[in-house]
């Protein structure tokens, strides 16, 4: 191998495996990536600013704002109502909300998809007296299966396809995806369907329903709080733990941090703790009066109000004590439900993440205005549904840039411009307002990665590693090779997202091809299957992490309830792409 090609392997091992550990910005590691690249030769310097050019950029950026506009109409709560009152067997719920998220998915990104069906899932458990988490990861689950059917319906697809194009390839068609999409969509919402609810929970009874539905299965959380007249002088962490079930991390007196803290220290009247609970049992204790919280009126239930992180939030990265948009609108911090393991310090230091929950006190008025600053969405209180002012005229819109799409009328770029356009013009789409609710890490990380894979072609690299593989593949046959490469893409994407699997992957797959002497076709459908399909892991995705974070669900619920799913897209996918793709 050459220097180049060592350099720029080792440089893309080494963006992958800080990806991995997710304790950076997504968007920083990515331009670092692309400056270093650029720095050593590896990027021409006439190429560094080709990503943000790129027509799957741009596209991602279009299908974003119309995304925006779409939420807005309300065009799906007619169906959420009747869905939750007209059905009531817990797997047919199920199955129609799998079935709503996943063609909601086909024609959108998945992200804004699942955006979508959460506070409809979320009205649907509690009008139906379900248990949220029976529902949030099938219905996440479901629009990861969905957006396989389109080339907008996840960014893999359209990457894959952009650069194949790149490397002279005609590109897929907007439904190309969908011959083997749509089977494995069908097969997969079936598994779901049968499988899920054994592992993910039941029906809750009528006193269970609302606890369920504001507590979201057994979410901890993360406080500040003082011990009430409930336990006496000297209680020790040890007791509260065991009393409480939780963790004890911290406790502060007169301003300064106990240390070190054993479970034999002694928690005195007026020392502030730092504990992580479950939320159920935190609202026992503070309603006996036998715990105290250090903010807001010292009760969970008054003026309270959740609120979940989405990926395009500004307050990732972001600590409790920093969330200056919060703290100025007359609003405290209550708690905070994270997956973060690592909780030092107090509550202001938690540092936060995709799929984490804040609970807030304040007015429903400041709860609002600070909903619409920082770009998250609420869990709780539940806004009600209302399908009287549905508008389906952006839907209808949205659909013939669809079509000008599909029947390659107009490239993507070009008819989803005007679709944009039309409803800017028409007043349905406020560009001011839009651009600044894009999930811009994301088309960052896009336009640094891109330059990044393009140069493991033009460096050889991408060659040298499809010779390795295919060495390591015994098979000649291509359901053997579309299996190989099907494998490698299932086995990144947990790691990793789905837009940087598609970028790192789509040069091995096309010269995996050019040494097999086979179509490129089957390998570039089985990287852009197996980087959208990740079903085991609550950060492979970001519909993953939502979930992961509003459901309360442990780690090991993912390989538990997405195996048979995994199993199945496997199996299903390479049998298709051999047969339909060869």
């Amino acid at each position: 191998m050459t220097i180049e090609q060592i350099g720029i392997i080792a440089l893309l091992i080494a963006l992958l495996g800080l990806f991995s550990v997710d304790r950076f910005r997504i968007e920083l590691v990515a331009l670092a990536g692309l400056g270093v690249a650029t720095a050593t030769g590896l990027v021409p310097l006439e190429n560094v600013f080709s990503g943000f050019s790129n027509p799957a950029v741009i596209t991602v950026v279009e299908i974003l704002l119309i995304v925006q506009a779409l939420s807005r109409t309300r065009i799906l709560d007619a169906a959420a109502i009747r869905i939750g009152r007209s059905l009531h067997h817990e797997r047919a719920i199920l199955l129609a909300l799998c079935a709503l998220g996943a063609g909601v998915s086909v024609f959108m990104n998945n992200v804004g998809a699942f955006a979508l069906m959460l506070p409809i899932t979320l009205s649907v458990a509690k009008t139906a007296g379900l248990d949220l988490r029976t529902l949030l990861m099938p219905v996440s689950f479901a629009t990861l299966l969905g957006g396989l059917c389109s080339i907008i319906g996840t960014p893999a697809n359209y990457l894959v396809s952009e650069l194949f194009v790149a490397a002279g390839g005609e590109g897929f068609a907007f439904f190309d995806f969908a011959y083997v999409g749509v089977p494995v969509t069908l097969i997969g919402i079936a598994v779901i369907v049968v499988w899920a609810p054994l592992k993910l929970g039941g029906a809750a009874s009528d006193d269970e329903r609302n606890d369920r539905v504001r507590s979201a299965g057994f979410r901890r959380i993360v406080t500040e709080l003082r011990l009430g007249s409930a336990y006496g002088k000297g209680t020790t962490v040890g007791e509260l733990e065991d009393r409480l079930g939780g963790t004890v991390h911290t406790i502060m007196r007169d301003g300064e941090r106990v240390f070190p803290l054993r479970e034999g220290a002694s928690i005195e009247p007026n020392d502030l703790v730092v504990v992580e609970v479950e939320l159920e049992r935190l609202e026992a204790e503070i309603d006996q009066g036998a715990l105290i919280l250090a903010h807001g009126t010292g009760s969970l239930a008054k003026r309270r109000a959740e609120v979940v992180v989405v990926p395009d939030s500004t307050l990732i990265g972001s600590r409790v004590s920093q969330l200056h948009a919060l703290l100025s609108s007359d609003i405290e911090v209550v708690g905070v439900s994270t997956s973060n393991p690592r909780i030092e310090g107090g509550l202001g230091d938690v540092q936060l993440g995709v799929g984490d929950i804040i609970l807030l006190h304040g007015t429903p008025e400041a709860v609002k205005e600070a909903l619409d600053e920082t770009d998250t969405l609420q869990l709780w209180p539940l806004t009600r549904l209302a399908p009287a002012k549905a508008s389906y005229w952006p839907l209808a819109i949205f659909m013939l840039g669809v079509l000008a799409a599909a029947f390659t009328l107009l490239e993507p770029p070009v008819a989803f411009g005007a679709v944009v356009l039309v409803l800017a013009i028409a007043g349905m789409l406020d560009l001011r307002a839009a651009f600044p609710e894009i999930n811009w890490p994301i088309i960052l990380l896009l336009a640094a990665i891109i330059p990044v894979g393009e140069a493991m072609a033009t460096t050889g690299a991408a060659a040298v590693l499809a010779d390795v593989l295919t060495s390591l593949v015994p098979a000649t046959t291509m359901f053997g090779l579309v299996a190989a490469i099907l494998l490698l893409s299932l086995a990144i994407t947990p790691f990793i997202n789905n837009a940087t699997t598609a970028v790192v992957l789509t040069p091995i797959a096309l010269e995996f091809a050019r040494t097999t002497g086979s179509p490129p076709q089957p390998f570039l459908i089985a990287v852009a299957l197996g980087a959208s399909t990740d079903f085991l892991t609550p950060f492979g995705h970001h519909n993953n992490t939502l979930a992961f974070g509003i459901g309360g669900y442990r780690f090991s619920e993912f390989p538990k309830a997405g195996w048979p799913l995994t199993l199945t897209s496997f199996a299903f996918g390479t049998l298709l792409i051999s047969f339909i793709w060869a």
